[in-house]
């Protein structure tokens, strides 16, 4: 990657942790200007995120592309990159064919082992590929710093051991509570299904980051987007 490309999507990166945490930190400002509260929420509530989704989408495919932004040829064609993709393949066939049966029987122990494993090899990938720790540091602040506004909620004391308990689940807390309604699943219920998600949110990141810069903030941007709405959601549930 030429230095102006380096430049360009460090740039990105670091504009990107700032967005996140600037959206933690306006979470309850934004609550407050719509007018919402647990049992009345305001339609605002969702549609500025949607709005939001839909400016990240047209970014994505209108603007993006055109980015002086180039993936260098030798991480392309690195060994260890093709290994890693031939080996997430069959490790996650593997695990899949292990899980089913296993989250039938034990959904909260099992679904915290895969993402307990799909951290771990998160870390090892990142360890091992230099040019991937800034992505990836950057692919977890968007997953966390969406939820800044803990650290200074007012009944912080009230909520804060739920949060630490919860850091797995909170980054697709929402979309897991979608799902888990499709299901019949309660809320309170679902959190395993958030740890699912949340340990294929650092597998799909940790291979998208290898794959190149572009996918990479394309990426980043939807996992911003998913964060927000969980802390939304998440906000709500601590304001009742």
């Amino acid at each position: 990657m030429t230095k102006p490309s380096r430049k360009a999507y460090l740039i990105s990166l670091v504009t990107l942790i700032v967005v996140s945490t600037a959206i933690g930190w306006l979470i309850p400002p934004f609550y407050k200007w719509t007018d919402s509260d647990q049992s009345r929420p305001s339609p605002l509530l969702w549609i500025v995120p949607a709005v939001a989704g839909v400016l990240a989408s047209a970014f994505c495919f209108a603007a993006l592309p055109w980015l002086p932004i180039a993936s260098p040829e030798s991480v392309n064609e690195s060994p260890s990159i093709k290994r890693f993709e031939l080996r997430t393949l069959l490790t996650l066939g593997t695990m899949i064919a292990i899980a089913i049966p296993l989250l039938a029987k034990f959904p909260i122990f099992t679904s915290i082992a895969i993402c307990a494993i799909a951290f771990l090899n998160f870390v090892w990938q990142v360890t091992k590929i230099p040019q991937a720790r800034m992505p990836a540091l950057t692919l977890l602040a968007c997953m966390v710093l969406p939820f800044a506004w803990i650290i200074g909620y007012e009944e912080r004391d009230r909520i804060l051991t739920t949060a630490i308990v919860m850091t797995a689940c909170l980054p697709t807390l929402l979309p897991a509570a979608f799902i888990g309604s499709a299901f019949g699943v309660g809320f309170q219920n679902s959190y395993w299904i958030a740890l699912l998600l949340t340990g294929a949110e650092l597998t799909v990141g940790i291979w998208l980051i290898l794959l190149g810069p572009k996918r990479a903030i394309a990426y980043l941007l939807l996992v911003i987007l998913i964060s927000t709405l969980s802390s939304l959601g998440f906000y709500q549930l601590c304001r009742a």
